[in-house]
């Protein structure tokens, strides 16, 4: 997508008609502020996705695993009173 698209613009894409969408999402060196109680969950990954954040967390001397917690908190926080 274009800059020339504004918030809310449906266009045409990859996959069919998409919508610009507000990033909410923190950025990779925002992800490693807090520690909290955790379940452990298995999940599967694309390898390009594990490769960012691994790259990611490196660059910070941190755990590519926290920073995918931190990213999921923060998302879920976000959408929170949508479901619960």
């Amino acid at each position: 997508m274009n800059e020339k698209n504004k918030i809310g613009d449906v266009v045409e894409g990859t996959f069919g008609p998409m919508r610009r969408i507000v990033d909410n999402l923190p950025p990779p060196d925002e992800l490693l502020r807090r520690e909290t109680d955790a379940e452990k969950v298995t999940m599967l990954l694309d390898r390009t996705t594990l490769n960012f954040f691994k790259k990611a967390a490196e660059s910070q001397g941190a755990s590519y695993q926290r920073m995918i917690r931190e990213l999921l908190k923060d998302y879920a926080e976000m959408h929170m009173g949508k479901y619960v």
